[in-house]
C-alpha cells in the first residue's frame, strides 16, 4: 500500500487503505501524462473526507495549512528515505549471497566430479548398446532367414497333406475292401447298408470318369466293382420287390409303410436310376402296378360300401314335374298313388327330396370334412347320392396329394405326375364307369347340380394343392352331369308342355296351389340357388326360362278349364303365382327370376278386383262406364240434361245403403279363396282402391251435373269412410 498515505492519515483505517492502493490513481509527475495504477477494489472514502473536512476547518489559509500538499510534501521526503533503505538492503543480501556460496563450493566441486563420472558411465553403455544393436542386426537377418524356411516347409507340408488326401481317396476309390464285398453280397438290407451303398456308389463315380479308366490300379478294381454293383442292384430290386408287394396285403396302411419303410429307402431308387435304369423302370412299372391294383379294389369296395348308405327309394323317371301317371283328368286315386297313399307306402326318409334343396346345400360348405366311412352303419343313415360322391373325391383327392408327395420322395423324379396318373389311372375309370351306370336311371336335377357344383370344388381345391393332375378326370366328370342334367331338364320342361297339351285339370276343380306348381317353384328356386358361379348360371338358365314359360302355359291351361265364375280361374292364377314367388324369396332369388309370375299375378289381381266390382258394384261401374264420356266438356245444364238424374239418385242411395255389406262379402269370398292371408289383404286393399275410384268418378259426375249441392247429397258417402277401410286392410302381415 502506498507509504505516503499512511504517513498522512495514520489514524485511517487499514482496510482503507489497502482498499486505495489497489485502485488505479493518476500521479503527478515532472513530465506530462499520466501512470496507470493497477486496478483497485473498492472504497468507501467517508473516512476520509471527513479528515479533509477537519484539517480544512482548522487551517489558517496558508499552503501548509492545505492537507493535500502537505501530504505530497511528505510522500516525496518518505520515497527517498525507502529507496536508501532498499539499496542498503540489496548490498546486505548481496555480501550474505557471497557467503553462502563460498561456503557451498566444495558441494559444487564434489557434484562436478560426479557428473564427469556419470558421463564416462554412459559413454561405456553406448558402447555396450551400440554392440548389442549390430548382434541383434544379425539375429534378424537368421530370424528372416528361419521365416523363409519356415514358409517354404510348411508349402511341402501342405502339398504333402494335399496328396495324402488326394492319394486317400484314390486308394479309397480303387481299392474294394473285402468288408464292403461281404456287406455288400452277405449283410442284411437295413439302414446300415444306405452307408455300404453309399461308398460303392462313390467308388462306382471315380472309376466311370474318363481321367480314370487310363489308369492301371483302376482297372483292376473295376471287374471287382461292377460284379458288386450287379449284386447291389440284383439285392435291391428283391428287397424292392418285396416291400412294394407288402402293400398288397389287405387292411394294410399304405401311408404308414409308403413313409416310414419304403421313403427310408430311396437312396436304393437313386442307384438303380444311376447304375441299371433297366431295372429302375421295372421297380417303377411293378409299383405302378401294385399300386394301380391296390387303388382300385380299395375303391371298389368302398364305392359298393356306401351304395349300402344310399337312399333307397331315389327319383324315378315318375318324378318330373308332371308325371306320367297323372290322369289328365285329375283323377285323385292317380295322386295318391304317386305319393305312396294309394298302394306300396314309401317312407319320406327312405326317398329324400327331389325339388326342394331342404338344406341339401349345406354339403357345399363341408367339402373339407372326412369321407364317410364304410363300415359306420350302426346308426343306419341314408345319404343322398351327391353326398356318397363328395365322399369319392375327397377320398381320391387325398389319396392323389398324398401318393404324388410320396413318389416325389421315393423316386425323385420329375415324371411324378406322369406316374401318378398311371396310378390312379384305372380307379378313375372306375369312378367314371359307376357315374356312367347311376346317371341313366338319375332324375334328381338338384343332386346333379351339386355334383357339379362339387366338382368345381374340387377342381379349385386341387389347384390350390397345386396338383394338377385330376384335372382330366374333373372334366370327365362334368362331360357326363351337365348332359344329364340338360336332358332332366328337358324332360320335366316336356312334362310341362305334355301336361298342357293332354289339358291336364285342376283336381276338384279348387283353387288352391297346384302340386306342379309347388314342383316347379321348389325345383327353380333350388337350380337358381345353386347356379352361383358363371358357368353353372349360363347352363342352366336357358332351360329355366323354357321350363318358365312352359309352367306359366300350363296354370293359365288349367285356369282355363275350371268350372264356375270367371273369379275361379283368377284365383287360381293368384294362388299358384303367389306361391311361386313365395318360394322365390325364401331362397331371395334375383327380381330377373321373378319377373315372369310377378306379372302375371298383378295382372290376375287387376282382373280379379274388376270382376268383383262388377259383380256386386255393377249399378256403380256401368253408371260410372256410360255416362262419364257423355258429360265430359259440357256445362251444368247440358251434362243434366245427358243424364238420367233418376238412375244417378238410384245408384248414390244404392250405393250408400249397401256398399259395407258387399265389402264384407268380397272379403269373406277373398278369406276362402285365397291361401295366404297377406295376399288377400293385398287383393282386398286394391278393391276398395278400385272401389275408391270409382267412387270419385260418380263424385265428379254429379259436380258437373249439379253446380250446387244435389238433392241426393246426404246419400253420398264420404271418401274419408272408405280411406278408413282401406287403411283397416293395410296392415302387414
Amino acid at each position: 500500500q502506498p507509504f505516503w498515505l499512511h504517513r498522512l492519515w495514520p489514524e485511517l483505517p487499514v482496510q482503507c487503505l489497502a482498499g486505495m492502493a489497489n485502485k488505479p490513481v493518476a500521479a503527478t509527475t515532472g513530465e506530462e501524462g499520466e501512470e496507470e495504477l493497477p486496478p483497485f477494489e473498492s472504497i468507501d472514502f467517508t473516512d476520509l473526507h471527513e479528515f479533509i473536512e477537519t484539517a480544512r476547518a482548522g487551517g489558517d489559509g496558508s499552503d501548509e495549512a492545505d492537507p493535500v500538499a502537505v501530504a505530497l510534501k511528505r510522500g516525496v521526503q518518505e520515497t527517498n528515505r525507502v529507496a536508501a533503505d532498499i539499496d542498503g538492503q540489496l548490498e546486505r543480501l548481496e555480501g550474505e549471497s557471497v557467503a553462502d556460496y563460498v561456503a557451498c563450493f566444495q558441494s559444487f566441486e564434489d557434484l562436478h566430479q560426479e557428473i564427469v563420472a556419470t558421463d564416462a558411465v554412459l559413454e561405456k553403455m553406448e558402447r555396450m548398446l551400440g554392440t548389442y544393436q549390430y548382434d541383434l542386426s544379425g539375429i534378424s537377418d537368421e530370424i528372416q532367414i528361419l521365416q523363409g524356411d519356415s514358409q517354404q516347409m510348411n508349402m511341402k507340408l501342405r502339398n504333402r497333406r494335399a496328396l495324402q488326401k488326394l492319394m486317400n481317396e484314390y486308394v479309397s476309390s480303387v481299392v474294394v475292401s473285402p468288408q464292403l464285398i461281404r456287406c455288400i453280397c452277405e449283410e442284411e438290407i437295413n439302414e446300415e447298408y444306405l452307408g455300404h451303398l453309399t461308398e460303392l456308389n462313390k467308388k462306382l463315380d471315380h472309376v466311370t470318369q474318363i481321367d480314370m479308366q487310363n489308369l492301371p490300379s483302376c482297372a483292376q478294381s473295376t471287374p471287382e466293382l461292377e460284379r458288386l454293383r450287379t449284386k447291389a442292384v440284383a439285392r435291391i430290386k428283391e428287397f424292392l420287390m418285396q416291400k412294394i408287394n407288402a402293400l398288397k396285403k389287405p387292411k394294410t396302411n399304405l401311408q404308414i409303410i409308403q413313409r416310414n419303410v419304403l421313403v427310408r429307402y430311396k437312396l436304393f431308387t437313386q442307384f438303380l436310376a444311376e447304375h441299371h435304369a433297366a431295372v429302375a423302370d421295372e421297380v417303377k412299372l411293378h409299383y405302378v402296378t401294385t399300386m394301380s391294383a391296390v387303388y382300385l379294389k380299395q375303391f371298389r369296395t368302398y364305392v359298393s360300401c356306401l351304395q349300402k348308405l344310399e337312399l333307397e327309394n331315389g327319383p324315378t323317371r315318375a318324378d318330373t314335374l308332371v308325371s306320367d301317371q297323372w290322369q289328365t283328368a285329375g283323377n285323385p286315386m292317380s295322386l295318391l298313388n304317386q305319393f305312396g297313399f294309394g298302394g306300396k307306402t314309401v317312407n319320406i326318409k327312405d326317398k329324400g327330396n327331389v325339388f326342394a334343396l331342404s338344406g341339401r346345400n349345406t354339403i357345399l360348405k363341408e367339402l373339407d370334412k372326412d369321407p364317410i366311412i364304410a363300415h359306420s352303419t350302426q346308426n343306419k343313415v341314408k345319404y343322398y347320392h351327391e353326398q356318397l360322391f363328395r365322399s369319392h373325391q375327397k377320398k381320391l383327392m387325398d389319396k392323389a396329394i398324398s401318393e404324388l408327395r410320396f413318389l416325389c420322395d421315393f423316386f425323385n423324379t420329375h415324371d411324378a405326375p406322369m406316374l401318378l396318373h398311371e396310378v390312379l389311372r384305372m380307379t378313375k375309370q372306375n369312378l367314371l364307369d359307376s357315374l356312367k351306370e347311376f346317371l341313366p336311371g338319375c332324375w334328381d336335377s338338384v343332386g346333379l347340380l351339386l355334383m357339379i357344383r362339387i366338382v368345381e370344388s374340387c377342381r379349385k381345391y386341387m389347384q390350390g394343392q397345386q396338383v394338377t393332375c385330376l384335372d382330366s378326370y374333373f372334366d370327365a366328370l362334368q362331360q357326363q352331369l351337365w348332359p344329364r342334367l340338360e336332358c332332366i331338364l328337358k324332360e320335366n320342361t316336356a312334362s310341362l308342355r305334355k301336361a298342357t297339351q293332354q289339358g291336364l285339370t285342376k283336381p276338384s276343380n279348387n283353387t288352391h296351389g297346384h302340386l306342379v306348381t309347388r314342383r316347379y317353384a321348389e325345383l327353380a328356386a333350388s337350380l337358381h340357388a345353386l347356379s352361383t358361379s358363371e358357368s353353372s348360371l349360363a347352363e342352366v338358365e336357358k332351360p329355366l326360362q323354357s321350363m318358365q314359360v312352359e309352367a306359366r302355359n300350363l296354370l293359365e291351361t288349367i285356369a282355363s278349364k275350371i268350372e264356375g265364375p270367371e273369379t275361379n280361374a283368377f284365383i287360381f292364377l293368384v294362388n299358384n303365382c303367389d306361391l311361386v314367388l313365395a318360394i322365390f324369396d325364401e331362397r331371395h332369388l334375383q327380381q330377373s327370376a321373378k319377373a315372369c309370375f310377378d306379372e302375371l299375378w298383378r295382372e290376375q289381381v287387376q282382373k280379379f278386383v274388376e270382376s268383383q266390382l262388377k259383380l256386386h258394384f255393377a249399378d256403380l261401374v256401368s253408371f260410372v262406364t256410360a255416362t262419364e264420356p257423355l258429360v265430359q266438356g259440357l256445362d251444368e245444364n247440358s251434362a243434366r240434361a245427358s243424364v238420367d238424374v233418376l238412375r244417378m239418385d238410384q245408384v248414390v242411395r244404392s250405393f250408400a245403403h249397401s256398399w259395407k255389406q258387399k265389402k264384407d262379402c268380397i272379403h269373406q269370398n277373398l278369406m276362402k279363396s285365397v291361401q295366404n292371408l297377406s295376399t288377400a289383404m293385398r287383393i282386398m286393399q286394391q278393391v276398395l282402391e278400385q272401389l275408391l275410384h270409382y267412387h270419385e268418378r260418380l263424385c265428379s259426375i254429379t259436380n258437373t251435373c249439379f253446380s250446387q249441392q244435389p238433392p241426393f247429397q246426404s246419400e253420398l258417402v264420404n271418401k274419408m269412410d272408405i280411406f278408413r277401410e282401406i287403411k283397416q286392410y293395410s296392415v302387414s302381415f
